[in-house]
């Protein structure tokens, strides 16, 4: 059991009940998820009954193939997730590629239909000495509206017997659904997209990952055909190079990944919405090392249509530090991680959004954690814009931010602080303030929360986590 409230908003709560059928290997996984409002200064502190939200959701699971029967709010992983709104996910490296699936949605959600879902998975069989097969098929539909949608696929793996960590793999997916969509109204003359009647949908999909020691390549082609707009496509690209190197404390510590996605703008996705056209490319480079050690440069671009310019652009670097015991006993101030950021928006030329970003983390005595940070936010226009942040004369400073947090971890308790300030062109600076505690207990974790803007009104939070287990 877990929840939350906050001041004057929002009362969260979630209980969850498994249940191990041991000599079948089965779980039985049963949830209620709710949110009302919880406001005393209201004459009704509960809100309008009719705006509760409550979810009553159910599984049942097979532990050795991952099999699952579900029912309620869900959760998808996969193809059906990298293709329902590209735009808003990370870039489709080939890290990004996984397997479909499904399980319980954690919150309780007012938009999501309940579902009814079957995932069945053969064990791992072994075709010959050295190639491994599973298979997988899942279906699902609304439970009170029939939609189905089917999908399946086949994950293959060549072993190396001399070298297992050598081994490649091989997945195959497909996807399908169909549904009749409802009509489209709209409010204004010439919008775009204009008035549709009633129309059938459906949607075509399929992926591919390879991976071996030296590279990996990944990519998912989705085909939609909806009655009276039209026929489109999206489809994705990645790959990633790990060239095997004479330097090094690591196996191949060096990665080099691209990834690349398109979308027409007669394409509709999973849910009946049509995706807004664009084209996105993206390139990375890793350098990892022994204890845990990281440095990523990424870069990112995007368009409104393939083959036009590009006109947003989010660039980063990030280095995380090694983290070994004897680092940890040798030093009483250690760098933990560094990030850099720059992004642009500059779909409208005549004011183009250009932020920087920096975190610095920090750990004093093992115990004192501190992460400082800040922002630079500003304005700029031009008629040839770059798609990267530039300083020129027609750019202007809107705000700058900087924050401190403290995080202090004795024994089974954290405590957290934060200050910051916002600096503002036009307005006056605003200051946030915040102060936390917790406790871990063997069966749970609760912990409370005050913040403030201007040191004027407080807000208050209060989270706990419940656990119980039974012999078995």
């Amino acid at each position: 059991m877990s929840g939350s409230w906050e001041e004057s908003r929002t009362l969260h709560n979630r209980a969850e009940i498994k249940l191990d059928i041991l000599p079948l290997d089965l779980l039985l996984r049963m949830q209620v998820l709710d949110r009302r409002t919880l406001n005393f200064e209201l004459e009704e502190p509960l809100g309008d009954p009719d705006k509760w939200i409550t979810n009553y959701t159910g599984g049942l699971y097979h532990r050795p193939t991952g099999s699952r029967l579900l029912f309620g709010v869900i959760d998808e992983w996969g193809l059906p997730a990298r293709i329902r709104n590209p735009w808003i996910r990370s870039p489709p490296y080939t890290e990004n590629h996984s397997s479909i699936s499904a399980d319980l949605r954690t919150t309780a959600s007012s938009t999501r239909e309940d579902m009814a879902y079957l995932y069945l998975s053969s064990p791992v069989l072994e075709l010959f000495p050295n190639i491994k097969l599973r298979s997988f098929i899942s279906t699902q539909t609304e439970i009170y509206e029939f939609t189905p949608t089917l999908s399946g696929g086949f994950d293959f793996t060549f072993v190396n017997n001399t070298r297992p960590r050598d081994s490649n793999r091989l997945l195959l997916e497909a996807f399908y659904t169909g549904k009749t969509l409802p009509p489209r109204t709209v409010n204004t003359w010439f919008s775009d997209p204009p008035p549709l009647p009633e129309r059938d949908f459906d949607l075509y999909a399929a992926g591919l990952f390879f991976s071996n020691p030296a590279f990996s390549v990944s990519s998912d082609f989705a085909l939609s055909e909806t009655f009276s707009w039209g026929t489109d496509v999206y489809g994705n690209f990645g790959i990633t190079l790990t060239p095997l190197l004479p330097i090094g404390n690591r196996p191949r510590p060096l990665a080099f990944s691209f990834a690349a996605d398109g979308s027409g703008e007669r394409f509709v996705n999973i849910d009946g919405i049509i995706l807004n056209d664009g084209f996105r490319g993206a390139a990375k480079i890793e350098w990892r090392g022994r204890y845990n050690y990281l440095i990523r440069l990424n870069t990112v671009l995007r368009s409104d249509a393939f083959g036009e310019d590009f006109n947003r652009s989010s660039t980063g670097f990030y280095c995380r530090f090694p983290n070994s015991a004897a680092i940890r006993n040798n030093n009483v101030i250690r760098l933990t991680r560094i990030s850099l950021s720059a992004d642009r928006n500059a779909v409208n030329p005549q004011k183009i959004n250009d932020s920087f970003s920096g975190t610095l983390g920090l750990n004093i005595n093992n115990i004192l954690g501190v992460n400082i940070s800040g922002s630079i936010k500003g304005l700029g226009e031009s008629d040839n814009p770059s798609p990267y942040p530039v300083f020129d004369d027609m750019w202007l400073w809107d705000t700058t931010s900087v924050n401190c947090d403290f995080i202090l971890s004795p024994g089974i308790f954290q405590f957290r602080s934060g200050i910051g300030c916002t600096f503002f062109e036009e307005k006056d600076k605003k200051w946030d303030f915040s102060v936390s505690a917790s406790a871990r207990f063997m069966h749970g974790r609760l912990s409370l929360k005050a913040a403030s803007e201007d040191f004027d009104r407080w807000n208050w939070t209060v989270s706990y986590r419940l656990e119980m287990q039974g012999n078995k």
